[in-house]
């Protein structure tokens, strides 16, 4: 096979893989009056919520307008990963501008730093972020290729020098920092 070839097989899949998205859409649409977001979840095998971020049709009640899914979230792995060395480097004035208003009222300088400052003290600096990836709120994840809509969770492992954390990030459909949380592996239930 030929470069050329191989090339153009490369391209008529990811065709192929695009009308299957639009068909599938088209299809979940076409279903929706007759079905739940429950089962059109259960035949694509996620859960309800997962159904409605990527297929529905939520009407903004401060407009009346549809909302739209968001755009593709790739940059968002990287900016998961950017929250954590910002936090590491004690740049709370770069981090605080990604977050909402209401969240930086919450999250302050003071209790990010205090709350990373204890998590130094037991595993040291950060080293690096590793399994980075996306998911919606039920903890389903997403490809980075999907647009969505409502909250994204940012979720990676903190790799420190003596041990690791997994950090969380919430996005809203502004792709504004809505929460964060540094936890241990074995954690419990989370809010998000």
């Amino acid at each position: 096979m030929t470069e050329d070839t191989s090339l153009q097989e490369v391209a008529a899949a990811h065709r192929r893989l695009e009308q299957a998205r639009t068909d599938l859409h088209e299809a979940v649409i076409e279903a929706r009056p007759q079905h739940t977001w429950a089962e059109i979840g259960a035949v694509l095998g996620m859960t309800r919520q997962a159904a409605f971020k990527r297929f529905g049709s939520p009407r903004d009640p401060r407009t009346g307008d549809t909302m739209h899914p968001a755009q593709a979230t790739t940059d968002l792995l990287d900016t998961t990963e950017k929250v954590f060395r910002l936090i590491d480097a004690g740049d709370y004035d770069a981090l605080a501008p990604m977050m909402t208003k209401n969240t930086a009222a919450v999250l302050t300088r003071e209790l990010i730093l205090d709350t990373w400052a204890q998590a130094v003290a037991d595993t040291g600096n950060l080293v690096d972020c590793r399994d980075t990836r996306l998911e919606l709120p039920d903890g389903t994840p997403i490809d980075t290729s999907e647009a969505v809509h409502g909250t994204l969770i940012g979720h990676t492992t903190i790799n420190c020098e003596a041990g690791h954390w997994v950090g969380r990030v919430a996005y809203n459909t502004d792709q504004n920092i809505t929460g964060v949380l540094i936890v241990p592996p074995n954690h419990d239930q989370l809010p998000f």
